[in-house]
């Protein structure tokens, strides 16, 4: 198995040199599809660990020869980002069959979230939605300022937690990510797999374009135009696949 932890986390080498065990011994379940993703518990604390799905047999050789893993991708990514945006990365893990990549684990902080931005979207009776939706344009902002660019900024991806009578954002599934000066059509396309309707995305997009110092209405109809053209590709994309 090989790992990289984060300096700050030498203590935990036990659990990350024996990440397998603990993982399947873990009876806390996040997510159980293509990746699975659990919760253990060692030494009082809590941490989440990404087991990713075994790749085919072009990734295992590119993931072990030519290219950094998902599980490596989501480690320097998130130590890239930083823990005010995303749960603190541990560390990462990897082991290796016949020279090739087989199992695959990332391990961060657990952040114990209230709700995902789901909720927040498709509920317009859902409490200070108005407020939350412009502080999450505020935080999508600070992104784009800082020259991150998640390219799965979709509705699960987006964790919300009220502390201190204030709400405070981050990201998660890190490990498709861009870091670079964003041209305006990049800013807008960002927002279309959050896939939800006019209304709620002119609410976001107009205090959007305040901070971009853009007018608001052009904002939200280039906004409309890609999000429609995503549906579009992705509709495609389900019929090509018998979806």
């Amino acid at each position: 198995m090989n790992y990289q932890i984060n300096p700050l986390f030498h203590h935990l080498t036990p659990l990350i040199t024996d990440i397998e065990t603990h993982f399947q011994q873990s009876d806390q379940v996040l997510h159980a599809e293509r990746n699975e993703i659990r919760v253990i518990r060692f030494e009082a604390e809590d941490y989440v660990v990404k087991s990713f799905k075994i790749p085919n047999y072009i990734n295992r050789f590119a993931y072990r020869y030519l290219r950094a893993s998902k599980a490596k991708r989501s480690y320097q990514y998130s130590l890239n980002i930083g823990k005010t945006i995303c749960p603190e990365a541990i560390a990462y893990c990897e082991k290796h069959q016949y020279g090739f990549l087989s199992h695959s684990y990332f391990i961060s902080r657990h952040f114990n979230y209230d709700f995902t931005i789901r909720p927040l979207l498709m509920d317009k009776a859902f409490a200070n939605r108005q407020h939350l939706l412009e502080q999450f344009a505020e935080f999508t902002y600070q992104l784009h300022q800082q020259g991150i660019l998640h390219r799965d900024y979709s509705p699960g991806n987006v964790l919300i937690k009220k502390q201190n009578n204030r709400y405070h954002f981050k990201i998660i599934d890190v490990n498709r990510m861009q870091f670079k000066t964003l041209t305006l059509k990049e800013r807008l396309s960002n927002f279309s797999r959050l896939m939800v309707d006019d209304d709620t995305l002119t609410i976001i997009l107009k205090r959007y374009a305040q901070k971009i110092q853009q007018p608001p209405n052009t904002v939200t109809q280039q906004a409309i135009k890609y999000r429609d053209q995503f549906a579009q590709q992705r509709a495609l994309k389900n019929k090509l696949r018998g979806r």
